[in-house]
């Protein structure tokens, strides 16, 4: 909280000469009034609200404006501390309490696309809010519960559980019912899943359905052929693209099996070993690039492969983007550390959503605008950027900008976009076994890493450096002319296809490797770390399915929703409200909000076990 004690204002200049108060008083009393007291300011003349002209009234059946961007949208004021903002909506309709309808999906024309065995169909799901560029859309539903933050709350459609989103996709992707399998019949597009990692260590598979052919890509084939790739974007990566076009996403491709990040290409290395701590033992030395053989020189029609992603603690990754993290003292990965415990200069962990309930095709969106494209970003993934040489471009260009790129990506970069995470790391599995690691120290991506771009987003109402709750990297699938991958994010009856040993102990890592949770692996699910002491809940030191964050998802989303409304219902003044939803007659009563009242204010941190 700011300081709010005063304290006498220094002298600003010398008191001009002949200068007397305009009224006398005890202490001066042969004071002249010739000095005019100043007159009062003229009242500002009350601004006319905009109305809609009778023409756009009449076509609008609902009386009111038809656009739903939230930057058409008028927020309240600023508060002194973070809040999400409150926009003036219409209350729900009784068709807005309803649960969220089940996606529409047809059959693709004039041929329906199809498994390779002809097994399932792919279908386009239609009607939809789908992602663009600068907007983002997740579904809403209202409920009486939560009358101060208008009555709506976070919601999704079955099927329930970790899958490919029909939202975040390209509109050109297909699927099938369970939202698992996906393809594309044009050029590369691509599809991000509905849960995305942030910290810890998470794994997922995919399976080639069709791709390069068994035998080997094809020297004579005639026209384009299909190829799939696959790897994990953020949010800003385009979905008209592969994975791996630019920074935003690392990508493994089907051809030459290669890694590709800024579109270029490269290849699985094994990390060369450091025996020392700091600074130097993250820097290491130039990677031993893996010698494929010769059956493993494409990913073929058939083949698992398994993404393993590695990241540090949020309290870690908060130290690099507040610009206070110091490799002499921050050696670990930051599990060890509380979370609770803020170094000085480093801002205070919190989840803020600004986001407007929107109605577009009978179902009720929650609609946001996106991170986007960075400047700098946009100047490290520019192919005429030589991050080999960036001394010599420096001097052979004209004029200096502020967005240049003057260094490699870091921890301690100048722009907080590109800044790099230690003891971060992606690696890649074939068929189960290791091949090697495809990227370390990947780019940052909590605020202000990512951001809303500034123009027109903030005429608009955006606000930076808030992180809203799903900024993180999704997994995610990209497919060109006809390939077919299905993802496993390994939370169904039959787990995973081709697990690693070290996996947390699932049922099918049992069955595959009979292993039990003994031993080390059972030390690391208690949490010990490797000198033995038990530290606690450590998601770092434990590999666990990408499936897994979807039940976490959900717990979070309900926390954040509950200390949503409890922040409004205090700016309220601690009214409860005792109306009755507009042409409905559901009671608006708020007993969420004594269930959220012992949680304090914001930056209220997710208890263990919630939604479990």
């Amino acid at each position: 909280m700011a300081d709010t004690s005063t304290s006498p204002a220094p002298m600003q200049g010398l008191v001009l000469d002949g200068y007397s108060p305009a009224i006398p008083s005890p202490l001066n009393p042969h004071a002249s009034s010739r000095t005019p007291a100043p007159a009062p300011m003229p009242l500002p003349r009350e601004q006319r609200e905009k109305k809609d002209s009778l023409k756009k009234r009449e076509s609008n059946p609902n009386g009111s404006a038809s656009a739903s961007s939230l930057g058409k949208r008028k927020a309240n004021a600023a508060h002194a501390y973070p809040s999400p903002q409150r926009f003036n909506v219409p209350p729900p309709k009784p068709s807005d309490f309803d649960p969220p309808k089940d996606d529409i999906m047809v059959s693709h024309e004039p041929y329906p696309l199809e498994m390779p065995d002809g097994d399932r169909q792919l279908y386009k799901p239609i009607e939809l809010a789908e992602n663009k560029r600068g907007y983002r859309y997740g579904r809403a539903i209202a409920d009486p519960l939560f009358p101060h933050k208008q009555f709506y709350r976070s919601t999704s459609p079955p099927p329930h559980y970790a899958r490919l989103s029909f939202e975040d996709a390209d509109r050109w992707m297909h699927f099938t019912t369970n939202a698992l399998i996906t393809t594309n019949e044009k050029g590369w597009r691509m599809v991000r899943s509905n849960v995305c990692a942030r910290e810890g260590t998470t794994y997922f598979e995919i399976k080639v359905h069709r791709g390069v052919p068994p035998e080997g890509p094809e020297p004579d084939a005639q026209g384009p052929q299909p190829h799939v790739r696959f790897g994990f974007a953020r949010r800003e990566a385009p979905l008209d693209a592969p994975v791996g076009f630019d920074g935003y996403s690392y990508g493994i491709t089907d051809l030459r099996f290669e890694t590709m990040h800024r579109s270029r290409p490269s290849k699985p290395f094994h990390p060369k070993k450091t025996k020392g701590k700091g600074a130097k033992a993250l820097a290491g030395a130039a990677p031993l690039p893996v010698q494929l053989l010769p059956q493993d020189q494409h990913i073929k029609e058939g083949d698992i492969i398994g993404l393993e992603l590695q990241l540090p603690s949020l309290t870690l990754h908060q130290k690099i983007v507040s610009g206070v993290y110091n490799p002499a003292v921050d050696i670990g990965d930051g599990f060890d550390q509380p979370s609770y415990f803020l170094e000085p200069g480093t801002e205070p962990p919190d989840t803020i959503r600004d986001r407007i309930p929107v109605a577009y095709k009978g179902n009720s969106y929650f609609e946001v605008l996106d991170h986007v494209a960075s400047k700098p970003m946009e100047v490290y993934a520019d192919r005429q950027t030589p991050l080999s040489n960036l001394a010599a471009a420096l001097t052979n260009q004209a004029t200096a900008s502020k967005d240049v790129v003057k260094v490699p990506p870091g921890p301690n970069h100048e722009h907080a976009s590109l800044r790099t995470l230690p003891h971060s790391a992606m690696r890649v599995y074939k068929n189960g076994v290791l091949i090697g690691t495809a990227f370390e120290n990947l780019l940052a991506f909590l605020p202000p890493a990512s951001a809303p771009a500034s123009a027109p987003s903030k005429t608009m109402g955006a606000r930076e450096g808030f992180d809203d709750g799903i900024v993180g990297y999704f997994p995610a699938v990209s497919c060109f002319f006809g390939g077919v991958a299905e993802v496993n994010f390994g939370d169904g009856r039959e787990g995973f296809w081709a697990p690693p040993k070290h996996l947390v102990a699932t049922p099918t890592v049992k069955a595959v490797h009979g292993l039990q949770p003994s031993g080390e692996m059972a030390g690391q699910a208690m949490g010990v770390d490797a000198s033995g002491e038990k530290k606690g809940w450590n998601p770092g030191r434990v590999c666990r399915g990408v499936g897994e964050r979807y039940k976490e998802q959900i717990a979070e989303d309900v926390v954040w929703d509950i200390v949503d409304e409890v922040d409004f219902f205090m700016q309220d003044g601690g009214e409860v409200g005792s109306g009755v939803v507009a042409g409905s007659n559901v009671p608006a009563a708020a007993p969420a909000v004594a269930l959220g009242a012992g949680r304090g204010g914001r930056g209220v941190k997710e208890e263990e076990g919630v939604g479990t």
